[in-house]
């Protein structure tokens, strides 16, 4: 019942910021003449632009750390001994 609830209102402020933002806006692309576009969809390319750039600046720090355990879980069985710190980038 609550989800239903939530649901209903996050549909309603999506709608009334949709109609708030349905205004033509001019953008210019590089140079040159502006393109009119809807202010909705700018916000929306703006959102979803943001997030893939956070999703793939992620995947690369992700990418990182994976090889700094396989590092230092490599060093641990080479040497047989533990170490408490993760390898520096320098190091890799």
């Amino acid at each position: 019942m609550s989800k239903t609830i939530v649901t209903i209102v996050l549909t309603i402020i999506a709608v009334l910021f949709s109609i708030q933002n349905f205004d033509h806006v001019p953008v210019y692309i590089f140079s040159g003449k502006a393109i009119n576009i809807r202010m909705i969809f700018v916000i929306s390319l703006s959102v979803v632009a943001g997030y893939l750039i956070r999703h793939f600046i992620g995947i690369n720090r992700e990418e990182r750390l994976k090889r700094k355990i396989y590092i230092n879980r490599k060093m641990k069985a080479k040497n047989g001994k533990k170490r408490n710190t993760l390898v520096e980038d320098d190091e890799l």
